[in-house]
């Protein structure tokens, strides 16, 4: 009788785990869906709040504790006040440290952390300018070793030499080749999974675009 129940476990073992996997994808895919719709503070909270809820069921997958971190990144870009934007920012970075602690070699991590930390510079560019650029910079150059093609990497590299003066080697004339290496990454980049990281064509392509007008006028 116990050789039965451990032969019908078995056969039953993988079923029970597809439907266990199927229930996390999909209840990542429709949290993903509300994130992208997310444009307040509130909305974006009660995002990470869910993030939260599945990383907590499921801490061995790095993507909930990427995306609770996007999340709260998001947010610091809606916050005056630069202490209230620091705790915000810690919160991700907490985020951000967990899902390193899983995934290491993760090329979307990096990228993750390169975005959050010009939002760090706003807080006071003075004094964080110089310390959170080199930081910036180090995030994505490490983004890229780990997957040269990761298209989000080259975007946001493309965004810091814009804004960069053109004395430190930025400007819009540096910066447009770097968004048309991004564009080429996007139209050849396919996510790992259904839940990876998809994030920044759109935003790539509008930048690109107006660079250039700018720049043939």
């Amino acid at each position: 009788m116990k050789t039965f129940f451990l032969i019908v476990a078995g056969f039953l073992y993988p079923f029970v785990m597809n439907g266990t996997k199927d229930a996390y994808l999909q209840k990542m895919q429709q949290t993903i869906g509300q994130m992208n719709q997310s444009t307040t503070i509130e909305q974006y909270q009660q995002v990470a709040n869910t993030f939260e809820r599945i990383s907590a069921a499921e801490t061995d997958q790095w993507q909930p504790m990427y995306y609770t971190a996007y999340c709260y990144v998001m947010m610091s870009f809606q916050v005056n006040d630069g202490s209230r934007r620091d705790e915000i920012l810690d919160q991700a970075q907490v985020w951000i440290d967990k899902a390193f602690k899983v995934a290491p070699d993760e090329s979307e991590l990096f990228v993750l952390q390169a975005f959050l930390y010009p939002s760090r510079i706003i807080v006071n560019p003075i004094d964080r300018g110089m310390k959170y650029m080199d930081l910036t910079y180090k995030a994505l150059a490490k983004s890229k070793e780990l997957n040269v093609n990761n298209p989000r990497a080259y975007y946001l590299e493309a965004v810091m030499i814009q804004n960069s003066p053109e004395a430190m080697g930025g400007g819009a004339e540096k910066a447009l080749p770097v968004f048309e290496t991004s564009l080429e990454k996007f139209q050849q980049f396919k996510p790992n999974t259904i839940i990876d990281p998809d994030w920044g064509e759109e935003a790539a392509r509008q930048s690109y675009s107006a660079l250039n007008n700018s720049i043939d006028e």
